[in-house]
């Protein structure tokens, strides 16, 4: 089992990490990063993979971004799209083929050209079958990727992915999709080198060690430089990116403990945290501290079921878990980070989906489920198993819905806790009866969210899947009417409320700790941002 860092391991880090005197003056942490123009941030838990190819999470997210760049990158505001590493793009009349003229200056870290073909290789690489990437199927729009990476076919020329010439990349899709181009944002939409990757394994073969300091080539702002496990991954800037980067480099600080974290930065040891403990933050209120940052973040905290064996089988029981559950006590005394009680699984989001099929909590309904799946009163309930991964707030909650579900249904739940990696594997192979989950999407449209249910998804660990939810998940993805995709998206919001694979617990807000020396840190609805555009204020 993990064991978070302790504050005297910490200090022993960041020793380690950081140079604490110049000449005979003792410096700090921070004060040392302003003076060197790079920025030291906690971004949660030890990395599962940095092959952004594999990676689901979202610790892992932060140091991806920074190393690799994506055809298109958000706007400020995240309400658009712009020029990446594609300084171009267009699209062909019947909405299906995207056309992006590369840069033709880009080069990889190591000096080389970046080229269409190597876009074309990376991308059918993602998809191979042998590769088992969950969120392959993030590229089922694109022709021929579904039967390429499901196995009924081999042939990679069949797929929607072409390259014209040295800097033209091309992506045909089947239908029209809404919101595909805001997919292409981040990873895994990203390129690897393949020279490289070779020098280091086989292509295609997933345990291919091509992430290691001084070796990996990227395309990105910054390079990989060091990394020590449960220690801290240290990026510089890439010397041969070819467009303005602020900082010199990015040190994050690889603590899973927030309380840990929050300690770290009173003591000037971190400019950004990876969130705050619950019981901090009105504190931070109350101050009116300016490094406080609460932002609403369109995204989703929910529970998975096991819907492959008892009791979660039977979708009486997923709903009395869920009728049973009080949101709004959950949110307001145990999360407390802003985030607002989640009564459907896609909640609103600006500009688009508003849903109108959402639960009603009602102990008295959920006792009579209950009792009608054959438990009157929890009697003869199994043993069942609350799954979090290791963090105090999900411990917190943990413990809130164990007091809840014993209180409302007569159901004792006991609960378990794993470090990060060990917790992903535990819930692909389905071996846990209910579990802690969330997904921050890549963009603010809702179907990105349905797609998680749907039996295509690599992060579908409920073993849940439903034919007419299927369908409907297919007809919105081609659907470009606003009117009709939302009725498309009702009638799914219903049969979620009906079946509960996953059951809602709120929206999310992320609470973090920002030292007022950083600028451009984002405030928008999908906390996207672009690591060349992060710095420091200049010294008044």
């Amino acid at each position: 089992m993990f064991t978070p860092l302790s504050p005297y391991r910490l200090l022993a880090v960041l020793g380690s990490v950081l140079l604490l005197t110049v000449g005979c003056q003792r410096t700090n942490p921070v004060e040392e990063g302003i003076r060197d123009n790079i920025l030291i941030m906690n971004p949660g838990s030890e990395p599962s993979t940095l092959d952004p190819h594999r990676n689901t999470g979202s610790p892992e997210s932060f140091i991806i971004s920074a190393l690799w760049e994506p055809l298109v990158d958000w706007n400020d505001e995240a309400t658009g799209v712009v020029p990446a590493a594609a300084e171009s793009w267009t699209l062909s009349d019947d909405g299906r083929t995207y056309t992006f003229h590369l840069r033709p200056d880009a080069q990889w870290s190591n000096g080389d050209p970046v080229t269409a073909e190597q876009w074309r290789r990376s991308f059918i690489r993602w998809i191979t079958p042998s590769m088992a990437g969950e969120l392959a199927n993030f590229a089922d729009p694109v022709l021929g990727a579904f039967d390429y990476r499901t196995g009924k076919t081999t042939d990679p020329t069949s797929v929607g992915f072409r390259a014209l010439d040295a800097h033209t990349f091309v992506i045909e899709l089947h239908h029209p999709h809404v919101g595909f181009l805001h997919r292409l944002t981040n990873y895994p939409w990203v390129p690897v080198h393949p020279p490289s990757v070779e020098a280091a394994g086989n292509f295609y073969d997933p345990m291919t060690n091509f992430i290691q300091p001084g070796k990996l080539v990227t395309n990105g702002a910054f390079t990989l430089t060091e990394w020590e496990h449960d220690q801290y991954v240290q990026v510089m800037r890439n010397p041969h990116f070819n467009r303005s980067v602020k900082l010199n480099g990015i040190r994050f600080l690889l603590i899973e403990n927030l309380d840990t974290a929050e300690r770290a930065y009173r003591s000037n040891q971190l400019h950004i945290t990876s969130g705050l403990p619950t019981f901090k933050i009105p504190g931070y209120q109350d101050a009116q501290d300016p490094a406080l940052s609460l932002v609403p973040r369109v995204g989703i905290r929910y529970l998975m079921t096991n819907t492959t064996r008892p009791p979660f089988d039977d979708a009486r029981v997923r709903r009395a878990f869920a009728l049973a559950m009080n949101r709004e006590k959950l949110t307001s005394t145990v999360l407390r980070t802003g985030g607002k009680p989640a009564y459907s699984f896609v909640g609103s989001v600006p500009g688009d989906h508003h849903p109108s099929n959402v639960l009603t909590e009602s102990v008295i309904e959920a006792q009579r489920l209950l009792t009608e799946a054959g438990y009157p009163n929890g009697e003869g309930f199994p043993p069942t198993e609350y799954l979090y991964n290791t963090l105090d707030r999900n411990r917190e909650v943990a413990e809130a819905l164990q007091q809840m579900w014993q209180t409302n249904l007569g159901v004792k739940v006991s609960i378990r806790n794993e470090e990060w990696k060990v917790f992903l594997s535990t819930r692909h192979q389905l071996n846990y009866q209910i579990a802690r989950a969330g997904w921050l999407p890549f963009t603010p449209s809702p179907l990105e969210l349905y797609e998680l249910v749907t039996a295509a998804s690599g992060s579908n660990e409920t073993g849940w899947s439903h034919p007419r939810y299927e369908a409907l998940y297919l007809e919105a993805l081609h659907t470009m009417d606003d009117t009709a995709r939302f009725k498309l998206m009702d009638e799914m919001d219903e049969i979620l409320r009906e079946e509960m694979p996953v059951i809602p617990t709120a929206y999310y807000s992320i609470p973090r700790l920002v030292h007022p020396s950083v600028e451009g840190w984002p405030h928008n609805h999908l906390e996207a941002f672009v690591w060349r555009h992060i710095g420091f204020r200049p010294s008044p």
